[in-house]
């Protein structure tokens, strides 16, 4: 798709989706799988505006391959991966608006585009797609319109979630399939592990993906009170400070940077996985491990709040004792008051919180994808 084609009446829907980069990886790797399931399961022809694509690409290596970090970031134009079309953010400014149109996480659109957008005499579906959360309120918000203050335009704001009611979550078609026939073969699991520079025979694997507030110090003096022998998978960035505090019991391993469609496979790997921001948090579920989230820090506490509205969901169903242990755990991470007892909790209810992993997997499911969701939503607006 080009800046200046037209969509015949009877193709698939053209879809421009916008992703400014705040929270890293995670922005930009939920916009990226959101872009590939849109045009691979909908038929849509997508182009994804971005304004770093140089983070897109440590996630997505065929984008931009050869060029480097500084030639992503000054010189690059437009490529197409997997029939979705990456452009940088300033190409907006000239081009023609698709159809759909989907600000992630609320980035603010171009002027010049949303002028163009009420020009256009066909019907078009503009979605703002809000930050996933299970606070309550969301359920009321999820798909209202908001006009525009001065142009002729509608905007409805779309909320992913955990219920009926909201959008759900990204879930591609046949990762389950793929997700129980790794597991099913050991091998495949030796392999990934191995690969990474890890040791497939460790009697306890943990991902460890963090915000550089999350309490390392006061793990490893968690670990260090412990006998138990464990491996540590750090991912780049903060959690790779975790290498020089962790006590020889925990084996740590700086992973390199995974691309997206190997991720899955890394955490279908490991018995913990400490995650972060949204796009690991919901790929830790669909893992169906026993997980941890560090909510994406905000002031005044604000991110409190969301952990814990979903903590609250997702602990309904687990005894007593495991789910004091996953909140008391989880509470600690995010706010810095990890503790030998915490960790210890945690890790004996580890049997019963694999088995709950299970089940809100398949909950999760019984929700459908947001790709479907969000696509069946646009598509109706274009009626």
């Amino acid at each position: 798709m080009t800046d200046t084609a037209r969509t015949p009446p009877h193709a698939a829907p053209n879809c421009d989706l916008f992703c400014q980069v705040i929270d890293n990886y995670g922005d930009a790797g939920f916009a990226w799988r959101l872009a590939r399931a849109l045009h691979a399961e909908r038929g849509w022809r997508v182009r994804l505006f971005i304004d770093r694509p140089a983070t897109l690409a440590s996630l997505v290596p065929a984008l931009g391959a050869g060029a480097g970090a500084e030639g992503l970031e000054s010189g690059f134009t437009a490529q197409s991966v997997d029939g979705v079309e990456v452009l940088p953010w300033d190409r907006a400014l000239a081009a023609r608006p698709a159809g759909i149109v989907i600000e992630a996480f609320g980035c603010r659109l171009p002027d010049t585009y949303l002028e163009r957008m009420a020009a256009e005499a066909a019907p078009r579906a503009w979605i703002n797609l809000e930050y996933l959360s299970a606070e309550p309120w969301v359920r009321g918000c999820h798909a209202l319109p908001s006009p525009h203050p001065r142009l002729p335009l509608t905007k409805h704001f779309f909320f992913p979630g955990f219920e009926v009611g909201t959008g759900g979550v990204l879930i591609e078609r046949g990762l389950e399939q793929e997700r129980l026939a790794f597991r099913a073969d050991p091998a495949e699991r030796a392999t990934t592990l191995g690969a990474l520079g890890a040791d497939p025979r460790a009697p306890f694997t943990v991902f460890l993906f963090c915000y550089p507030s999350a309490p390392l110090a006061a793990l490893a003096q968690a670990l260090a009170a412990s006998p138990q022998p464990s491996q540590w998978l750090l991912a780049p960035g903060a959690a790779r400070e975790f290498a020089s505090l962790a006590p020889p019991q925990a084996r740590c391993v700086a992973l390199p940077f995974v691309p997206q469609a190997d991720f899955d496979r890394l955490l279908w790997s490991v018995d913990l996985a400490l995650v972060r921001g949204e796009d690991s948090f919901v790929r830790a579920q669909l893992a169906a491990v026993p997980f941890v989230w560090q909510a994406y820090p905000q002031a005044e506490g604000a991110h409190l709040a969301k952990l814990e509205a979903f903590a609250r969901r997702y602990a309904d169903g687990l005894s007593p004792a495991p789910a004091a242990a996953w909140l008391g755990f989880s509470r600690a991470w995010n706010e810095g008051t990890m503790s030998s007892a915490t960790w210890d909790a945690l890790r004996a209810s580890l049997p019963e919180l694999a088995k709950h992993a299970d089940s809100w997997r398949s909950r999760l499911a019984s929700l459908g994808s947001l790709a479907d969701a969000l696509g069946s939503f646009a598509e109706a607006r274009l009626k």
